[in-house]
């Protein structure tokens, strides 16, 4: 009996072990979203220019720049919102450049470059604006809303 009495809280640990293991977000698969950042004519964008994600899901933002210029993705309160658990930029190729972790406020993507940025967001909120801060280009168009449910 004393062994039975013994091994249900142990079992009981191990149960909540895996519960809390389940629930790692540092190894969740996250959802991809492409956000791609150009030009058309004497327009600039973000395509798509605004995006749904849900608190507490990993997701991987892939920032992919399609120009000539570099371009910016910044927003003041969407990263107020949300937890960087790292960004990673590869070079051409696929390999590793660098893994960049702790909290980000903007990510400047290079001329035909793509940034990884892993998020969770952890704080909801609805048309957050998101933009690139260069000189002109917000004004040309590159601007969107995120909205966190």
């Amino acid at each position: 009996m004393k062994r039975i009495a013994l091994l249900l809280p142990v079992a009981a640990l191990l149960l909540a072990s895996a519960a809390q293991a389940a629930g790692d977000l540092s190894r969740a698969d996250p959802t991809e979203i492409v956000i791609e950042m150009g030009t058309s004519g004497d327009k600039m964008y973000f395509k798509p220019d605004s995006i749904e994600l849900e608190t507490g899901k990993a997701y991987k933002i892939v920032l992919k720049n399609l120009d000539d210029v570099k371009h910016e993705f910044e927003g003041h309160e969407f990263v107020e919102k949300i937890f960087t658990r790292k960004v990673e930029i590869a070079d051409p190729s696929g390999g590793l450049v660098a893994e960049i972790k702790g909290s980000v406020t903007e990510v400047e993507v290079g001329p035909n470059r793509e940034v990884e940025w892993f998020i969770v967001p952890v704080q909801t909120g609805e048309d957050i604006p998101v933009d690139c801060a260069l000189p002109g280009h917000k004004e040309a168009g590159m601007f969107g809303t995120i909205t966190i449910k």
